[in-house]
């Protein structure tokens, strides 16, 4: 296995990660919820009253 290293971009990977923490570290810290694909469509099913917008 060879890595290509013309294609390799290292700081847009750790650009992509931080923006994925940032954001569930926001819903946490706001919201007081866990971002978690199966909690989040599995709301949808049952939403309490106000859940349904940042679910979708």
């Amino acid at each position: 296995m060879t890595i290509a290293w013309s294609q390799f971009t290292p700081w847009t990977s750790v650009a992509g990660g931080l923006l994925i923490g940032l954001a569930a570290a926001m819903l946490l810290l706001l919201n007081g919820r866990i971002a978690g694909i199966s909690g989040i469509l599995g709301g949808l099913l049952r939403p309490a009253k106000g859940d349904r917008a940042w679910r979708t």
